[in-house]
């Protein structure tokens, strides 16, 4: 378990960077965003590039900052090239990232960009969603409406990803990368988010031990009950008790009379 990142843990010494990992579609803004979050050109914005690592200090906080190569629009299956670039990204923020921040624009986010994400987001198991942030891009179109009525008025497939991130997200303007109130909000949102899950980073190992586990469970649970229903079917058939009135003081049992004697 990680301690929650501050500048000291009180026996000066410094406490491990934030290690936060830069995920989503390619042409998304994903590289301006960590250069903003960093305060400096860390990354390459001309797109194409394989993913990279960044380390710095950005409003008092130590980062280290992974922009992941971007998925394309695929929405049927996920490419090897890109499953292997994601496990590269993970692997290069070992033993694994506090936060990924999920980069969509402020557009219309469409039903196809729904399946291709969810597609790559599967890669990396349910319990990903636990350590996900959105961060809305090109914050600047927002003008006179807010986030929230953005969030409301786009349509259901935001409204899905904003229910499985458990609406944890963050508007950036990455053209005004000088406004560092907006990126020290960000921040914030990043600490509480790993505070919240106890300061545990994301492990995809551990995860899909988890998930093996649950499924394990979840099979043996189902195998007992058709065994018991089995055994009661077993049961009900070698041994029907039907009342025959017709024979006083005994009752058949598979057409053969049983005696029954009275006490008292």
């Amino acid at each position: 378990m990680d301690n929650r990142n501050a500048k000291n843990n009180g026996n000066d010494q410094v406490a491990p960077p934030l290690r936060l990992l830069i995920v989503g579609q390619k042409r998304t803004g994903k590289s301006s965003v960590g250069n903003t979050i960093l305060g400096k050109e860390a990354f390459n914005t001309w797109g194409g590039a394989k993913s990279a690592v960044a380390h710095g200090e950005s409003e008092g906080r130590q980062l280290m900052v992974v922009d992941a190569c971007g998925w394309g629009t695929n929405e049927n299956l996920v490419p090897k090239q890109e499953k292997l670039e994601l496990f590269n990204a993970l692997s290069l923020c070992e033993p694994g990232p506090h936060i990924l921040l999920l980069v969509i624009p402020l557009l219309h986010f469409s039903h196809s960009e729904k399946a291709a994400l969810q597609k790559r987001m599967e890669i990396l198991t349910e319990g990903v969603w636990r350590h996900t942030m959105v961060v809305f891009t090109l914050g600047d179109r927002l003008r006179d409406c807010s986030i929230q009525d953005h969030i409301q008025t786009v349509g259901k497939d935001l409204q899905w990803l904003m229910e499985k991130c458990r609406y944890r997200y963050h508007v950036l303007n990455n053209k005004t990368p000088q406004d560092r109130q907006q990126v020290s909000g960000l921040l914030d949102r990043v600490e509480d988010m790993l505070m919240e899950n106890g300061g545990w980073h994301f492990s995809l190992h551990m995860y899909c031990r988890l998930e093996e586990e649950w499924s394990r469970r979840e099979r043996e649970m189902k195998e007992r009950i058709l065994e018991r229903h089995d055994e009661a079917g077993k049961t009900s058939r070698g041994l029907a008790v039907i009342p025959n009135h017709s024979q006083k003081g005994g009752l058949r049992v598979n057409d053969t009379l049983l005696k029954l004697v009275y006490h008292g």
